[in-house]
């Protein structure tokens, strides 16, 4: 194996034994071997449910290279809560570790039985993470007459192995995957498997999870009733909208007080079926925090009290590609936000017409650095699951155009005749590249800022120094500005009566820098444009001898353009680059 794997799993598995009430039992056992000295800490995770479940046993060992196995003790297993709120403390997970700094073929064994009454009759199974996997398998055992069937996902199809009512997927020698720079998320290239198990009779009331329109019906079950709006609900939803006329008025004003409510992280689909209940609006508007369904579900509370209907829409928010439409579940999402309906009068980039629930604003209230009218990156153009009951239907999130996402910077320089760099900058973000600039703003103070400009132009420039760095703007307009001037002490290559000057290395952050090789995984590219401008006037009795050629790429992934100029004793460029994904 290459030097940077350090384990190999030699042996992972889950068997899940359900019964026709709907408790199951889940059985996972792995063996990992140590092949690399690392830092790196080894651990056996299993996250649970403490209202519908329970971990009824975890064991370890460990087996050295020469000796007998060694069995794990208590103290190398700890149980905790997934947030931080111990007001959300029904998630939890329970972890063992055997510690760092294991020599080379120690190999650590660990098995976990889980035990959980659901109404949730679906499972979904990653056959490996980025460690090289031998054997990898799962399993289920159902209920004579009952119906099991598997999705395999970024594999091609595999049939189970068929016995005495368990069913039995397996993998083998599956490599080493290693993260790439612009690469899709690791969950999102790997082997998955989803399992949908559909009762022969539904005496225990389980959900039969069979198409997108089912997990809609079940969610909406769920979701709707918290999202009705108390007394206390309509009362704020009346004090933001006073005054206000136009339809678009009112939404922007509820989404901004949405976006103010304090975020507690809970992971949305932990416990098979009580993690998709939001807590009541009346509640979350009370404590002024929740997570991510809790918001969206006072904003459509608030909505609804203005007379304005929403549906809450399911969404992964961290890779637009990871959710596929040919395994309806709520497993596949991670997030919450909302798709609001609104009139031919409200008109924001990020509507879409649907054919039977109408024209949908579509809305994140969780991204305080998103403003209404656009969307976070990762969500743009990913599949996304509308719960309006039986009529609930996946579709396409809006992916806007590069236009809306662009940044247009221009760099104004002064050279002396040492090669010192004195530079000024005035940038504009728009779109999400103005909500980054705004969470920068948000998130660090202005030393860290001045210091990150001056880790990231010391790359290109070399050493500098930066004197004054402020980005502004209003992130309700989606708009953000720069200022920035910094100083280069060596920006030439001085020779006696020349000079080499590299101007593009000015233009801020326009690239994608690749390592040599053969890469693995797919380039993901978002949507945006950068256009710089740089401007260097050069010191007294120099004249520009000799320039580049202009430059002009066009691919079905983008186009990038480039040209030079002599402006009598100063020197332009301008590039813009353009992505398409």
């Amino acid at each position: 194996y290459p030097p940077k794997v350090f384990a190999v799993v030699l042996l992972h598995e889950e068997s899940v034994a359900l019964e026709p009430d709907g408790r199951r039992t889940m059985r996972e056992r792995g063996v990992i071997k140590i092949v690399q000295k690392s830092t790196e800490m080894l651990r056996a995770y299993r996250s649970y449910d403490t209202k519908s479940g329970k971990i009824r046993d975890f064991r370890g060992w460990l087996l050295p290279v020469s000796g007998a196995a060694k069995p794990l003790g208590k103290d190398a297993v700890a149980d905790i809560a997934l947030s931080g709120d111990n007001t959300y403390d029904e998630g939890r997970a329970r972890v063992m570790s055997p510690g760092t700094g294991l020599p080379p073929g120690t190999v650590f064994a660990y098995e976990v039985t889980e035990e959980e009454k659901s109404v949730f009759t679906q499972d979904m199974y990653d056959f490996q993470d980025s460690m090289p996997a031998l054997v990898s398998r799962f399993s289920v055992t159902a209920p004579p007459g009952w119906d099991v069937r598997g999705a395999m996902l970024n594999h091609a199809p595999l049939d189970p192995v068929a016995s005495n009512g368990t069913y039995t997927w397996e993998l083998r020698d599956l490599p080493w995957v290693e993260k790439e720079r612009y690469s899709p998320a690791i969950r999102s290239v790997v082997p998955r498997l989803g399992v949908t198990i559909l009762p022969a009779e539904n005496k225990a009331g389980l959900r039969s999870l069979k198409d997108w329109q089912a997990v809609s019906a079940w969610i909406a079950e769920l979701a709707d009733p918290p999202a009705e709006p108390s007394a206390e609900v309509r009362a704020k939803s009346a004090e933001l909208t006073r005054g206000l006329a136009t339809e678009a008025e009112k939404i922007r004003a509820l989404a901004k007080f949405a976006q103010q409510v304090n975020y507690v992280s809970v992971q949305l689909n932990l416990t098979r079926g009580g993690g998709y209940t939001p807590h009541r609006a009346g509640e979350v508007l009370a404590h002024n925090y929740g997570d991510c369904k809790d918001k969206s579900t006072l904003l459509r509370a608030l909505l609804q009290a203005a007379g304005i209907p929403s549906y809450l829409t399911l969404v992964d928010a961290e890779d637009r590609y990871y959710v596929r439409p040919e395994y309806p579940s709520p497993s596949q999402f991670d997030h919450a936000i909302v798709a609001i309906r609104v009139s031919p009068e409200t008109e924001v980039p990020t509507v879409l017409a649907h054919p039977r629930l109408g024209r949908l604003l579509i809305f994140d209230p969780t991204d305080s650095d998103t403003p209404l009218g656009d969307l976070p990156q990762a969500e743009q153009g990913s599949h996304a699951l509308v719960i309006a009951g039986a009529q609930g239907e996946l579709v396409d999130l809006p992916l806007l155009p590069a236009a809306a996402n662009r940044i247009e910077s221009s760099a104004q320089a002064r050279m002396d005749g040492a090669g010192r760099l004195a530079v000024h900058v005035d940038r504009q973000y728009f779109g999400q590249a103005a909500a980054r600039a705004h969470a920068r703003v948000v998130h660090q103070t202005n030393d860290e800022l001045k210091k990150g400009y001056e880790r990231t132009l010391g790359e290109r420039v070399g050493s500098i120094a930066v004197e004054q760095a402020q980005i502004s703007g209003a992130i309700a307009e989606g708009r953000m500005r720069l200022s920035l001037d910094y100083a280069a002490e060596h920006f030439s290559q001085t020779m006696p009566g020349m000079m080499i000057v590299k101007p593009g290395a000015l233009a801020l952050g326009a690239e994608y820098f690749f390592k040599p090789g053969e890469r693995k995984l797919p380039v993901k590219l978002d949507d945006d444009i950068y256009q710089d401008a740089v401007r260097i006037k050069l010191p007294p009795g120099l004249s520009i001898d000799e320039m580049p050629d202009a430059v002009r790429l066009e691919s079905r992934y983008g186009a990038y353009r480039a040209s030079w100029k002599a402006d009598g004793a100063d020197l332009d460029r301008k590039s813009t680059r353009l992505n398409s994904s």
